[in-house]
């Protein structure tokens, strides 16, 4: 009687880690690009709110052809290489915010003081 319990749940674990190793990496991989892909996308919306940038750092550095965590400013956690913190403190910057730094769901640290935002912005 002893081996019909332990022949039930060596069944039953190989069905959990098939399904885990069917569904689960696929998500995480997908779920990790489009993040990334909504933050790059939320600070080209604000860069293009930006009317004057005194140095050109925004216009030089944030491109699609530079990885996002790599543009001038921008942090990213090493662990889930999301947005943590934008630093454009002291750039000279005019121009509006965006509702779509609001998508940046990973920031914990914004500034922008020492620049001038100004009115409301129309997207």
């Amino acid at each position: 009687m002893k081996s019909q319990p332990n022949g039930v749940h060596f069944l039953f674990v190989p069905t959990v880690l098939d399904l885990f190793y069917r569904f689960m990496p696929p998500t995480i991989a997908a779920a990790e690009v489009h993040n990334i892909n909504t933050d790059q996308s939320s600070l080209l919306a604000f860069k293009d709110h930006i009317t004057y940038d005194a140095n050109n750092f925004l216009a030089k550095n944030w491109s699609v052809k530079t990885p996002t965590c790599d543009w001038f400013g921008v942090t990213c956690a090493s662990s889930h290489l999301r947005v943590t913190s934008l630093n454009l403190s002291y750039m000279g910057l005019v121009g509006t915010i965006p509702p779509h730094l609001g998508n940046l769901s990973f920031l914990m640290e914004l500034d922008l003081s020492n620049n001038s935002f100004h009115g409301f912005s129309s997207w």
